[in-house]
């Protein structure tokens, strides 16, 4: 005969530091995987930010033109460019494959696609760099494939169903927009076949626009992870984000017991701190420019592609654009309209460029700022640029125009500020990192 004891009334004499020690390791896994998933994800969802601002001027898989060169009033995304208008698309590749059509490119104008997927990575670009500037039709095919395509055919295929298509066209000044314009509605996009579905990414909205509320954050990374699935490689990390209820398939739950939305919660504060004085450590100083070190395609460099695109998302390769950040001056002092500044190129070390170079000016909010004369950026193409008898060049930077060289003068607010000196088709001893920018010099 077998007797079963009754548990009734039977106190648990389990010593307890052994549940005290459980509930700590349990604690500090879900915080160490927490931190990984907050930077393995948040490109992911600041993907999703954009794509949900950007859906409020155009539709899925149609361009919105920006028909004016981006100016203090540009708030889409931070460190915008002032030499380029931007085309810009997002798409749905799970209903079907979609077309991109591109007229023939004028002689001498630089352009180009920029193709990102889901995490932020750019797997692909048209345009100058690549010699494809004749007219002409690129059909872009997600990770399903699904079509049939006829052979001879000029294909774009994606790594994931969203994508995030950033086109740059040249303007020469105020006075090139019109034409600029004119090109610009000869960008077309087009469903592959009359009978697809209209796309529609089935993400709910994204009510904290800064990203601060740790359960909406991992509730969208959990959707998007399941509607643009990550590579092979991602597969290892992936499982352990499992372990703490952050699973594709079944949805985020993690915040369902205490102890893991305790160490999720903390994970996600800290991850932000993490990711936020990791800048310099991606980046590396030439004469106290900054410049990171991995930009575009991440691989499994989780931490860089969640810097990169906190501080500038859809930063491109350094074949096609090099951006060298500048926070402070030759004595390591913060840049300030304050002070008075001047950059002084000589004549054989002018930036190295293919195509062109420019200096932006950004504010504390890394947005253009208002000045009286309209000019947020400087470089090889300004009107009226005055370069020195020995052929070198300076440029002044500072609140106040100069006495007698305002036409060299870049306007910085009364505050701290961000010089970008973007050079675009750099030459290949600035992508060696061979050559190096003169440092900023305070005056006064």
């Amino acid at each position: 005969m077998i007797f079963v004891k009754s548990t009734k009334n039977v106190v648990d004499k389990t010593p307890t530091y052994i549940i005290d020690a459980n509930l700590y390791y349990k604690s500090n896994l879900v915080y160490s995987i927490g931190i990984q998933a907050f930077l393995y994800g948040f490109p992911l969802v600041d993907m999703a930010r954009n794509m949900q601002g950007s859906l409020k001027k155009a539709p899925l898989n149609s361009f919105y033109h920006e028909r004016k060169l981006a100016d203090e009033h540009f708030r889409d995304w931070v460190r915008p460019n002032n030499d380029t208008m931007y085309s810009i698309a997002w798409l749905d590749l799970s209903k079907g494959p979609v077309v991109l059509s591109i007229p023939e490119a004028e002689q001498g104008r630089y352009f180009t696609f920029q193709f990102l997927d889901a995490y932020t990575n750019s797997f692909r670009y048209i345009g100058t760099r690549t010699n494809e500037t004749s007219a002409g039709e690129y059909i872009i095919v997600g990770p399903n494939g699904g079509e049939e395509l006829a052979e001879g055919t000029k294909v774009v295929y994606s790594p994931t169903n969203m994508v995030w298509i950033l086109g740059r066209t040249l303007v020469d000044g105020e006075k090139d927009v019109p034409n600029v314009i004119a090109i610009q509605d000869n960008y077309k996009l087009t469903p592959y076949s009359q009978s697809q579905e209209i796309p529609h990414i089935d993400l709910p909205e994204i009510l904290d626009r800064e990203l601060n509320d740790p359960v909406e954050f991992f509730e969208i990374m959990t959707k998007a992870m399941k509607l643009n699935p990550g590579t092979i490689e991602d597969e290892g990390i992936i499982s352990q984000f499992k372990l703490i209820g952050i699973d594709p398939e079944t949805g985020f739950q993690g915040m369902e017991d205490p102890v893991i939305k305790d160490g999720l919660t903390k994970a996600f504060k800290d991850a932000k701190e993490i990711l936020i004085k990791s800048r310099s450590d991606m980046s590396k100083l030439f004469n106290n420019w900054a410049i990171y070190n991995n930009v575009g395609s991440y691989g499994t460099d989780y931490l860089s592609r969640a810097v990169v695109s906190y501080y500038g998302i859809g930063a491109i390769n350094p074949e096609e654009g090099i951006y060298s950040g500048a926070l402070i001056d030759s004595t390591r002092k913060p840049l300030s309209g304050e002070n008075q500044y001047v950059i002084h190129f000589d004549q054989d070390n002018l930036p190295p460029a293919h195509a062109f170079w420019s200096i932006c000016m950004y504010g504390e909010d890394q947005f253009f700022i208002a000045n009286p004369i309209n000019r947020y950026s400087m470089g090889d193409r300004t009107e009226g640029l005055q370069y020195n008898s020995d052929g070198s060049l300076d440029l002044y930077i500072q609140n106040t125009p100069p006495v007698e060289t305002e036409s060299n003068w870049l306007p910085a607010p009364k505050g701290n500020f961000t010089l970008v000196l973007r050079t675009f088709l750099p030459k290949q001893i600035f992508i060696d990192r061979k050559y190096q920018l003169p440092f900023i010099q305070k005056i006064i």
